[in-house]
C-alpha cells in the first residue's frame, strides 16, 4: 500500500467518524415531539376560542363537520351542549389542514374523541 493510499484511507475514516458524530449531535438537538391525539369534529363542526367559555371570549375560527384535528391538551371550563351531548371539558385543538393552521379551544361536546371525558395521556392545558 502506498503512502498516498494510506493517507486517503485515514482521511475517509476520519470523515466518516466526523459525520457520525455530527449526526449524533444534530439528532440529540432536535426537540421531542409534543404529544397530541387525533380526533374528528362532530356533525355540527366546532368553534375555536381563546378561552374555555362561550361568554368570556368570542369565536375566532370554525372547523367544519367531520374534519380531522389534533388535540394538544384538555381543560375544564363552561359546561356547554353540542353534537355529542353536554360537557364542561374543552380541547385545545390544531387543524393542520385548515387555512392558516387555525387553533384554539373547542368544546369537547363537539369533538369525537372516542373517550367519554378525559383522554388518557393528554396533558391538562395550563
Amino acid at each position: 500500500m502506498s503512502t498516498l493510499t494510506g493517507i486517503r484511507k485515514a482521511v475517509r475514516r476520519t470523515a466518516v467518524a466526523a459525520a457520525v458524530a455530527a449526526g449524533v449531535i444534530v439528532a440529540s438537538a432536535i426537540p421531542a415531539q409534543a404529544s397530541w391525539y387525533a380526533a374528528t369534529t362532530g356533525g355540527t363542526g366546532a368553534n375555536l376560542r381563546t378561552c374555555t367559555s362561550t361568554t368570556g371570549c368570542s369565536a375566532h375560527g370554525f372547523v367544519p363537520a367531520w374534519t380531522g384535528i389534533r388535540i394538544v391538551c384538555q381543560k375544564q371550563g363552561q359546561s356547554v351542549s353540542g353534537y355529542y351531548g353536554t360537557s364542561d371539558l374543552w380541547n385545545y385543538i390544531v387543524w393542520e389542514g385548515g387555512p392558516g393552521r387555525p387553533e384554539g379551544f373547542a368544546a369537547d361536546a363537539n369533538i369525537n374523541t372516542g373517550h367519554a371525558y378525559w383522554i388518557p395521556g393528554i396533558e391538562v392545558c395550563r
